[in-house]
C-alpha cells in the first residue's frame, strides 16, 4: 500500500468499523451472504457469514468488532464469548463454526497467547464469568454459570474463537470495491473514451429527450417533436447534440468503474449536485429554457467531493447528470401553470 490505511482505519466510528468489516467478509469467496446483526438484542453476533444458503442450518462464522482506544485485551472478551455460549445454549442458535475478533487497534499480546490455547480460554472464561458474564449477558437476568450451562460450557468448542489481524482486513479490502470510498487510492483508473450517442434516441434517453422538445417547444412558440423539425434552428440544434453528449458523459461515469468503486458512487454524485443546484432550479424564470440553462451553469461550478470518484468528475458529467435527472422527472424545465 502507498498510503498508512491501518492508522487512518483507528479513526474509523464503531459503526463505520463494522461496515468496514462488513465489506471486507462480503467479498469472500468463501461465504454464500454476510449480513450486519449488530445492535440491540444481537446476542453477540455483529457480521454474520454464512457459508451456505441454508444460513444457521448450515456452516456460519461471527466477526465480533470491536472499536477501543487499545488494543483488545482479555477483559474486553469475556461477555462477548459468555454471550454466545449462552444464546447458543438456550437454542437461539448453533455455535458457529469460527468466531473472530475484529478490532480496529488489533488484539494483545496477552489476548493472542490465550486465544492460542483452547482449554486454557475455558478455564479463564469460567474464573471471570462472575465478574463479566453473570449480570453481562443480558439486563434482564442474572445468569450464574452452573448446572446445565456450565455443563454446556465444559464441552464447548473453545477452539472456535480466533482473531483477524488489522494488516489483514486492510489487505483484503484494499482489493474490494468499496475501499476507494473509504480511502482513495492513488491508481484509481482513468476513464475510457465516452461513447458517441447513437442517432437514434435510446428508450434510456426517451423523458429527458422530451423535455428538450418541451423547452424548444415554449421558446418558439410552436410545437417541436423530433430532431428533425431542429435543422431549422441551428443554435437549439447544436444545444440539443451538446445535451445528448453530456447526457452520455454522465452514463459513462455511473457504468465506470465497476470493479473499482463502490456501486453506490455515482447515486451519491448524482445526489450532491441535485441539492447544489436545486435552490437556483426552484427560483422564477421566464420560461424553461432559462430554468434549465442556469441550472446546469450552477451544475458547472460544484465540485463534488462525496467519494472517490468524484476524482474522474468532469464538467461535461455535471450538466449531463442534470439532464439525468430531468430523465427521472426530479427536474421539470417548463412549468406548466
Amino acid at each position: 500500500m502507498n498510503f498508512p490505511i491501518p492508522k487512518l482505519i483507528e479513526l474509523l466510528e464503531p459503526a463505520q468499523w463494522e461496515e468496514f468489516t462488513e465489506e471486507w467478509a462480503s467479498s469472500l469467496k468463501s461465504y454464500k451472504e454476510v449480513e450486519r446483526w449488530s445492535g440491540a438484542g444481537d446476542m453477540g453476533r455483529d457480521i454474520v457469514a454464512f457459508t451456505t444458503d441454508k444460513k444457521f442450518a448450515g456452516p456460519w462464522d461471527n466477526y465480533q468488532c470491536k472499536r477501543y482506544a487499545l488494543q483488545l485485551a482479555p477483559k474486553d472478551v469475556w461477555v462477548e464469548l459468555g454471550k454466545i455460549i449462552y444464546y447458543s445454549f438456550k437454542g437461539e442458535f448453533p455455535p458457529p463454526a469460527n468466531y473472530y475478533f475484529a478490532a480496529s487497534k488489533g488484539v494483545g499480546l496477552k489476548l493472542k497467547r490465550l486465544l492460542a490455547d483452547p482449554a486454557r480460554v475455558r478455564e479463564e472464561l469460567i474464573k471471570n464469568w462472575d465478574g463479566y458474564c453473570k449480570e453481562g449477558i443480558t439486563e434482564t437476568a442474572k445468569i450464574p454459570i452452573e448446572g446445565a450451562l456450565l455443563d454446556y460450557l465444559s464441552k464447548f468448542n473453545f477452539a472456535i474463537f480466533n482473531h483477524k489481524t488489522v494488516v489483514e482486513l486492510a489487505t483484503g479490502h484494499a482489493k474490494t470495491m468499496f475501499h476507494a470510498r473509504w480511502f482513495g487510492t492513488a491508481t484509481f483508473p482513468e476513464r475510457p473514451p465516452v461513447e458517441t450517442p447513437p442517432d437514434a434516441i435510446q428508450k434510456k434517453e426517451s423523458r429527458y429527450v422530451e423535455q428538450l422538445f418541451e423547452v424548444y417547444s415554449e421558446k418558439l412558440a410552436k410545437q417541436l417533436n423530433s430532431p428533425d423539425q431542429l435543422a431549422a434552428h441551428p443554435e437549439l440544434e447544436k444545444h440539443f447534440n451538446r445535451a445528448r453528449e453530456v447526457f452520455y458523459y454522465a452514463e459513462s461515469l455511473r457504468n465506470f468503474p465497476r470493479d473499482s468503486v463502490d456501486p453506490g458512487a455515482f447515486d451519491e454524485i448524482r445526489e450532491e449536485i441535485y441539492h447544489s443546484v436545486v435552490n437556483t432550479y426552484e427560483m422564477d424564470y421566464a420560461n424553461g429554457y432559462n430554468r434549465m440553462a442556469y441550472t446546469l451553469q450552477q451544475a458547472g461550478n460544484i465540485t463534488p467531493n462525496c467519494n472517490a470518484l468524484c476524482i474522474r468528475v468532469q464538467t461535461q458529467d455535471k450538466h449531463g447528470i442534470c439532464h439525468h435527472l430531468a430523465n427521472d422527472d426530479r427536474f421539470i424545465w417548463v412549468k406548466n401553470a
